[in-house]
């Protein structure tokens, strides 16, 4: 019997996002991660989309995707 390979586990990398963000004329607006909440975080397009569609967040709430890989 020949030996068993150990099975590999998957390991999830951080993901690190860098973001700036913007006035309406372009300039930059200061933020310090302390200005910053994480409402949530989602893996499903749809559980993300009736979030949205359910209209509790707050004004100037936003998402963006992260590609992985």
């Amino acid at each position: 019997m020949a030996d068993a390979k150990a099975k590999k586990t998957r390991t999830v990398k951080p993901v690190y996002v860098v973001m700036l963000c913007r006035d309406t004329g372009g300039n930059p607006i200061k933020l310090t991660k302390e200005d910053v909440d994480i409402l949530d975080v989602y893996k499903d397009a749809d559980a993300l989309l009736s979030r949205l569609d359910s209209s509790d967040l707050p004004e100037g709430a936003f998402y963006k995707r992260i590609a992985l890989g």
